[in-house]
């Protein structure tokens, strides 16, 4: 349902990081419910707006191609290429919005009857949790709009952390860049080499060369500040009581956010 976080060569992906026994999770965390975000997207009303986008989104796409064949300036395909993509974010909101808000709504209301602290994407559950993905269904799917719960959901146990905060923090940016910078290079000389590689093989080990070089300089520049970042999320955890902090974008619903601390604790 939301826009999931960007991954720099699978570099920072925090989807679940435990910090407890596991055996502790048993009793610990029955507040926990997951929902199947993906049949949410299969309802009626999701699907009629997907195909009302896709249709929108082909026509002006055709319109589109016109107008960057018919610029003359890089600061004009620049000018059509923002008007495209403002037309697009524009349509997806208008159509999709609603919907959204409607099923956050329902997701909110059930996990307060069942008094859950937190809702989670069902894609990163492997064991345990509550599924409230029918009694979600058949709210957003029912008459009426669903009524969002008057309290705020209980304290959870399961923090979450926004990665994209965590990569505007001078360390881990600087480390970013460091790698894009390399990756871009090798690419351009990976390129060169392709152009005048003579048999399938040879091109078969430039590129096994490239991966590897690729590979390697990724666990120099990135492996330490992964492993910085990952002790400091295990100790703002267990200074906050939390068993569990998993990625924003798996959050559906209630949680601890515990962005900030982990940013701080990082600078």
């Amino acid at each position: 349902m939301r826009a999931r976080i960007k991954a720099l060569a699978g570099a920072f992906v925090f989807l679940a990081c435990l910090v407890s026994a596991p055996a502790a999770l048993g009793s610990d965390v029955s507040a926990i419910g997951y929902v199947d975000e993906a049949a949410i997207g299969r309802l009626p009303a999701f699907e009629n707006a997907q195909r009302q986008y896709n249709a929108y989104r082909q026509s002006l796409e055709q319109s589109f191609e016109a107008q960057m064949k018919a610029a003359k300036t890089q600061a004009d395909q620049q000018s059509v290429q923002q008007d495209f993509q403002q037309k697009i974010a524009q349509r997806q909101q208008e159509l999709f919005g609603p919907l959204f808000a409607r099923a956050q709504t329902a997701i909110a209301a059930v996990a307060a009857n069942r008094a859950l602290g937190v809702v989670v994407d069902k894609r990163i559950v492997l064991y345990g949790g509550l599924d409230i993905t029918k009694d979600v269904l058949d709210l957003v799917s029912g008459p009426g709009a669903p009524v969002a719960p008057v309290n705020t959901p209980p304290p959870s146990s399961v923090g979450f952390i926004d990665q994209s905060a965590l990569d505007q923090t001078p360390r881990i940016k600087a480390a970013q860049d460091r790698f894009v910078a390399f990756r871009q290079q090798q690419e351009a000389k990976l390129q060169s080499a392709l152009a005048k590689a003579k048999t399938d093989a040879e091109r078969r080990n430039l590129l096994k060369d490239s991966y590897s070089a690729l590979d390697l300089e990724q666990r120099q520049i990135l492996g330490p500040v992964i492993s910085e970042t990952e002790n400091v999320i295990s100790a703002v955890a267990k200074k906050r009581g939390l068993l569990l902090v998993i990625d924003q974008a798996s959050r559906v619903y209630g949680g601890t956010d515990v962005t900030q601390d982990v940013v701080s604790a990082l600078k």
